[in-house]
């Protein structure tokens, strides 16, 4: 809609002016969406390459980033679920209860949360009570996968690249 009168023009100036404003802000979104979209597939093709299947870092990334990881957890078993009344794989739902509440919430997973934790060098804060086992143990393991992280992967990944460069094939002198 213009405005008629006198200022009509600058109603129209000032209209153009703003689709420009944020027609700009919508490029440079669309640039940045873009390559990040590009950094991602070429994330997933290198780890494909390495045998980790693009399905398994999609659930990864679910679990990690979940608001409610009670949700990632009840699907978890609902797809078990399937796969044992399918016989895909053995029955392990039935049993004692209590040994298989202690087997997930007790030391082993404390510790692997923390050990995950630093592997993916989340804040060094383990959400338990200042002080308790639990604290402890998770501080603990978040300190091993930090220092596993931090230490081996430099040479996981020379290595990596020095295998690529040996497949690389060689280059052409050609230009001299």
């Amino acid at each position: 809609m213009t405005v008629t009168g006198h200022n009509s023009s600058k109603a129209e100036s000032d209209f153009r002016l703003l689709v420009a404003y944020y027609h700009r802000k919508d490029l440079a979104s669309h640039f940045e969406a873009k390559r990040i979209a590009d950094e991602r597939k070429a994330n997933r093709k290198n780890a494909n390459a390495h045998g980790i299947a693009s399905q398994k870092l999609d659930h990864y990334l679910k679990s990690v980033i979940a608001d409610d990881k009670q949700k990632v957890v009840d699907k978890h078993q609902s797809d078990r679920q399937n796969l044992e009344w399918m016989g895909l794989i053995a029955n392990t739902s039935g049993g004692d209860l209590l040994a298989q509440a202690e087997r997930v919430s007790g030391e082993d997973l404390v510790r692997a949360k923390g050990f995950q934790a630093g592997l993916l060098g989340n804040d060094r804060v383990s959400g338990y009570m200042a002080a308790t086992d639990e604290d402890r143990w998770w501080l603990t393991s978040y300190d091993e996968g930090r220092k596993e992280y931090d230490t081996k992967l430099p040479d996981l990944l020379s290595r990596i690249s020095v295998a690529a460069d040996k497949e690389a094939p060689p280059e052409d002198d050609e230009d001299e």
